[in-house]
């Protein structure tokens, strides 16, 4: 298929109101991998790109992250930390508070469409299947509090540098906290 009906049909795909959040990403990805050669899980190959093909996939990006966010959000203003896990009691308020202030959602544009796609789909869906959990930067931080939570005792406590340090990794999904995302359950 060439890249305007590609788009074209994508459109269609993100404009319907018969689909929810995570259709729309399902329907997406199941338009674009026939038509495009994925070489590993984090990249689109350079080799085989067509003239428009990377603007399209960056539209396309900015439109399915957009998405993931409103629908983890409810809207398009970035909720708390706190209020995204929908769980109090498992941090200190200072600690919440602390771990707010080092997410950081503009971030979200480093994750290109590949990224986007099949980290969601694969990881971030709500159980019920209308929509995503977390935005990808909530998610994010939820497996890094995770990890740290799990490999330090109680006498430790809980290490915040520790969690900076992989907040701040460039990685998108540091290899430390690969385990935590995929064992993280859903709403």
């Amino acid at each position: 298929m060439d890249l305007s009906n590609l788009k074209s049909e994508a459109e269609k795909i993100l404009s319907s109101a018969e689909l929810n959040p995570l259709e729309k990403v399902k329907g997406i990805d199941n338009l674009m991998k026939p038509n495009f050669s994925i070489r590993n899980t984090y990249s689109v190959n350079t080799e085989e790109r067509v003239e428009g093909q990377w603007d399209m996939l960056t539209e396309l990006s900015n439109s399915i992250r957009d998405l993931v966010r409103e629908s983890a959000w409810g809207g398009e203003t970035p909720i708390s930390f706190k209020e995204a896990l929908n769980s109090p009691d498992i941090l200190p308020e200072d600690t919440w508070d602390i771990l707010e202030t080092m997410i950081d959602h503009d971030r979200d544009m480093d994750w290109n469409y590949v990224n986007l796609v099949q980290f969601n789909l694969k990881h971030n869906k709500k159980a019920d299947g209308s929509g995503f959990w977390l935005s990808p930067q909530h998610f994010r931080m939820a497996a890094i509090v995770d990890t740290v939570s799990r490999e330090l005792n109680t006498e430790t406590g809980f290490d915040l540098d520790l969690v900076k340090a992989l907040y701040k990794n460039e990685n998108q999904i540091p290899q430390a906290i690969e385990p935590a995302i995929k064992t993280l359950r859903h709403i």
